[in-house]
């Protein structure tokens, strides 16, 4: 199997797995209680923070675990009564903000000009540093700045873009931002939230003092564990996921050999390395997707948050793809530990079932449907 979906989560890597199972057998107790035993696993937690911060070059203390993205992005925006974000953003920003979206160019980027005419009259703005669709990168220091300027705060989705670009988050006008230890090799189910020193925080867990009164509840001691070690190999690994774009230009390259044409969505804008979002005219994403799988290819039509809704991707509609296009769109999106053979082997399988949709097809039959 080749699984090219790691934009939905990636698999977890064996060290963080050694990492973590400790704290599922052996070191069970609860960080809060008073005993050695429990004091040492609290010391292990602040270890890992101390791995999470330096990933993004921040304070240990500006991190706060939670148990993802999607509660990390809620607890920033709950305060706020008019948040300005982009068209293309993430559904956990979409759905918890009171406010409105400006648009994006055909190419998924910003429109700087637009961006800050919405600005007026808003108390935050949330952007995702880079779109969990189609990879494109945001100008990041243009949309914080101009937002700081007018006095609002701040909000970035980095879920993405972590682990993948450099983040450093105090090099930019940036408040709060939320992360996921599920999109660089960790495991799901933990999370955290940048919030800068001096930054007015009000939670939105409320019980006991864990994360020094900032996110109650008794916490995911081995994902946060995980979540430190998945941090540090990501770090290491920074100059491997810069070199995936090698990889991702050798795929299109057999492509282009192989005679397919295809059009990439966001091609123009500056994209994450390891992601490929693309269509093929003529042939319906679902149609291709369903003839990959069993020949050992696992990517997406689309995010992993939406797949199962029958609309198009709000993401794809908003950069003014009609409908028709939407549907030819495929999302693939590479990991650290993927290889020359394994780009080959995909490419293979991917221009034997274009081939097979086309060879099925004409002007007469319309675009063919693939059933199980």
């Amino acid at each position: 199997m080749i699984y090219w979906d790691n934009n939905a989560t990636t698999p977890l890597a064996p060290e963080v797995l050694e990492a973590m199972l400790p704290y599922m057998r052996d070191c069970f107790f609860n960080p809060s209680a008073a005993y050695g035993a429990a004091k040492a696993v609290r010391r292990d937690i602040e270890r890992a923070r101390e791995q999470v911060a330096a990933l993004f070059a921040v304070y240990p203390d500006e991190i706060i675990f939670t148990a993802g993205a999607t509660e990390a992005t809620n607890a920033a925006l709950a305060p706020f009564q008019n948040v300005l974000t982009l068209t293309t953003e993430h559904p956990a920003t979409l759905r918890s903000i009171r406010g409105e979206a400006a648009p994006v160019l055909s190419n998924g980027v910003a429109d700087i000009p637009s961006w800050k005419e919405g600005l007026e009259g808003k108390d935050a703005v949330s952007f995702a540093w880079a779109n969990h669709e189609t990879g494109v990168l945001q100008p990041v220091r243009s949309l914080s700045a101009a937002a700081a300027e007018a006095g609002l705060v701040v909000h970035v989705d980095v879920v993405q873009a972590a682990g993948k670009v450099p983040v450093h988050l105090h090099d930019y006008a940036i408040d709060f931002a939320s992360a996921s230890a599920h999109k660089l090799h960790g495991p799901k189910g933990c999370g955290c939230l940048y919030v800068r020193r001096g930054v007015e925080f009000h939670p939105l867990l409320k019980g006991g003092a864990q994360e020094s009164y900032r996110r109650a509840g008794t916490e995911n001691v081995a994902g946060i564990i995980g979540f430190g070690k998945a941090a540090e190999l990501a770090l290491a690994a920074a100059e491997q996921y810069a070199g995936l774009a090698l990889l991702r230009e050798r795929f299109e390259k057999a492509l282009q050999e192989a005679g397919v044409y295809y059009v990439v969505n966001g091609g123009s804008a500056g994209r994450l390395p390891h992601v490929l979002n693309m269509r093929v005219p003529g042939c319906s994403a679902q149609s291709l997707s369903l003839l990959l799988e069993p020949a050992g290819l696992l990517c997406s039509t689309g995010s992993a948050c939406t797949s199962a809704e029958p609309e198009p991707s709000h993401v794809l509609k908003a950069m003014g793809l009609p409908d028709k296009e939407i549907r030819e769109s495929l999302r693939l999106s590479l990991n650290r530990y993927c290889t020359e053979r394994e780009v080959d082997e995909a490419a293979q399988i991917f221009i034997a079932a274009v081939r097979k949709v086309k060879s099925v097809q004409s002007s007469v039959t319309g675009p063919v449907m693939v059933y199980r």
